[in-house]
């Protein structure tokens, strides 16, 4: 198995226990890029990701074989190593290596970063999820609305939960030239959203074009009027054309039980864009009623014409909006500021 094991720049190699963490995490996730930032003290680190490594792992992908293995590896990491801590970053990672662990009778400190479930598992999966997610022993999430819903659904104490604000890098815009010529407001999202209200509403107001950005295979159960564009499978880069050349955005979140993509408003603020939202308890930790956003009656198509009406037709409000935004995400939603956070955490653990 390839396992990379990284120690700081100028380790000195010193008498004693060095402090062990085991990262298991999503291949598209390069930990080891961060680790420099990561660290002030000497620490010793052991990665493993999802990337398919060999034919089966790229062969199965139902269960994902790959995601087996990472999370098996990962456990025996912690065996050998006695590590300090185990640190996952997908819910199904976190899901395996609690279950791999409990089978094994391996006791770690788990920590759960970013983590996200679009749709809540029911009947023997929510069964399994619960009984594999109570050993965890903190997740970190983005919304304190994520946080009493896992809390309530999972059974399991509020107090191991922890709210830190979704934080990244200015995402990549290509190409250089907008791929939408002229005017128009987008809506877009990587999770399925209200687009039944979103479509009941653009369609009266024909003067406004939206570009309306879906995944590959997301199917869209309502009328599409004729100043919608459609665009589907974008790159995430080709995603972030679209929104960085939008007059602004809009997110129609469905309901309070099902989280918000906080990913896309962070980029949305990142890029200086003003964006509308339905008055969600998901959205509460980041979008602010007339100080970065527009907030509207959830499910009301009346109510977010009349919010897109009014944005569209003032453009000072829109970049005074942007302008917000882009400070609260440098604030609160930076690479910088998520560092600082799990810094606080691995002190906290006394690593």
């Amino acid at each position: 198995m390839n396992t990379p094991v990284w120690f700081p720049r100028g380790f000195v190699p010193t008498a004693g226990r060095v402090p062990c963490i085991v990262c298991c995490t999503s291949a598209n996730e390069n930990w080891q890029e961060r680790s420099d930032a990561l660290d002030r003290k000497t620490r010793q680190w052991y990665f493993c990701t999802d990337q398919p490594t060999g034919f089966w792992d790229r062969l199965i992908r139902y269960p994902n074989l790959a995601t087996l293995r990472a999370s098996w590896q990962a456990i025996q990491l912690v065996k050998r190593n006695r590590a300090g801590l185990l640190v996952t970053s997908h819910p199904t990672i976190t899901f395996w290596c609690a279950v791999f662990a409990t089978l094994q009778n391996v006791r770690v400190d788990h920590v759960a970063l970013s983590f996200y479930l679009p749709k809540l598992p029911h009947n023997i999966a929510g069964v399994l999820a619960q009984l594999a997610y109570s050993t965890v022993n903190k997740f970190i999430v983005h919304s304190r609305a994520e946080r009493q819903i896992y809390s309530e659904y999972f059974g399991i104490l509020p107090s191991r939960f922890e709210m830190q604000h979704w934080g990244g890098e200015l995402p990549p815009v290509h190409p250089s030239k907008p791929l939408e010529s002229g005017e128009y407001i987008c809506a877009i999202s990587e999770q399925p959203q209200d687009y039944p209200t979103l479509l009941a509403a653009i369609a009266t107001l024909p003067e406004i074009p939206l570009v309306l950005v879906v995944p590959c295979r997301q199917a869209i159960s309502a009328k599409i009027p004729p100043n919608v564009t459609i665009r589907r499978g974008l790159s995430a880069a080709n995603r972030m054309n679209i929104l960085h050349y939008s007059r602004f955005m809009v997110l129609p979140a469905r309901n309070s039980q099902i989280p918000c993509d906080h990913q896309v408003m962070v980029a949305a603020m990142q890029l200086g864009k003003a964006f509308v939202v339905s008055n969600l308890a998901s959205v509460n930790d980041y979008a602010f009623h007339h100080s970065n956003a527009v907030m509207y009656e959830p499910s009301n198509p009346e109510s977010l014409a009349q919010a897109i009406h009014d944005l569209w037709n003032n453009l000072i409000k829109c970049e005074i909006l942007g302008t917000n935004g882009k400070e609260f995400a440098e604030t609160f939603c930076s690479q910088t500021a998520t560092q600082e956070h799990f810094q606080r955490l691995l002190f906290r653990r006394g690593l």
